[in-house]
């Protein structure tokens, strides 16, 4: 009944008419769709014990290729590495406007953790926003094109001509802010946090390589993360064509 708030009332429950087959094909119709069930089961968890192998095979080649603890063993190669602060590579600033910019904008914004809205202007191009404040305090995302970042982000400007845009990404990816985030009655990531951090900048072919390395991983586990989903629910419709097939009866 469409009231204020729908109801189903008895009455409409019982005058329903239901199929009610021989005992036989009812356990047989249950045998199948039971089956059915099951097999959706395991290939879920395939598909996410899959997609959690490709992410920690990343995260480990990711953590392995930017701590330059094997410099006389990268292919033979001779690697020069400087160390600098964070601060020195980047300008960090919070982004604008307490509040998520309503309406349809062209440019993406960013909040703590990813797109939040569109907007008409951006203050941000090409680069990592990183979640200031909040439950997603830490988190590193990467900005793709001209973007605008909220209050809640950090808008993150490369400063330094000696650390490509993406390597410098990785680079923030990598020091945990979740972590060292303030812990107060809503957690914070401060400039002092942001700009303290000391990095591994080998020279601009070096980081071009790792760069292509990790964005092809990336890119894996984010083709496998997008694809997990669809899977799931092209399962879920074909049990449920299958549980209706089984449980259609023409009426004599």
């Amino acid at each position: 009944r469409k009231a204020s708030i729908p109801r189903l009332s008895h009455s409409a429950v019982e005058a329903l008419y239901i199929p009610v087959p021989p005992l036989p094909v009812q356990e047989e119709i249950v045998r199948i769709l039971y089956t059915l069930t099951e097999l959706q089961a395991e290939l879920q968890a395939e598909l996410q014990a899959e997609l959690q192998a490709r992410k920690q095979q990343y995260e480990y080649y990711r953590d392995k290729l930017l701590s330059f603890s094997d410099l006389g063993n990268r292919g033979g190669r001779n690697v020069s590495v400087e160390w600098k602060k964070l601060g020195e590579i980047y300008s960090f600033q919070y982004g604008k406007g307490n509040t998520i910019p309503q309406g349809i904008g062209k440019y993406p914004v960013y909040g703590s953790n990813g797109i939040v809205g569109s907007y008409d202007e951006f203050n941000s191009e090409d680069a990592p926003v990183i979640g200031h404040i909040g439950a997603y305090a830490g988190i590193v995302n990467w900005g793709q094109g001209k973007h605008f970042v909220t209050y809640n982000g950090v808008i993150c400007k490369l400063i330094s001509k000696s650390v490509l845009p993406k390597y410098g990404y990785y680079l923030l990816l990598i020091q945990n802010f979740i972590e060292k985030a303030n812990k107060a009655s809503q957690p914070f990531v401060s400039y002092s946090i942001l700009e303290e951090p000391i990095v591994p900048v080998p020279p601009l072919s070096e980081q071009q390589r790792i760069v292509s390395i990790l964005d092809r991983f990336d890119k894996l586990t984010t083709n496998i993360t997008a694809g997990l989903p669809a899977e799931i629910e092209a399962r879920r419709k074909q049990y449920e064509y299958y549980r209706d097939k089984l449980l259609t009866f023409k009426k004599k």
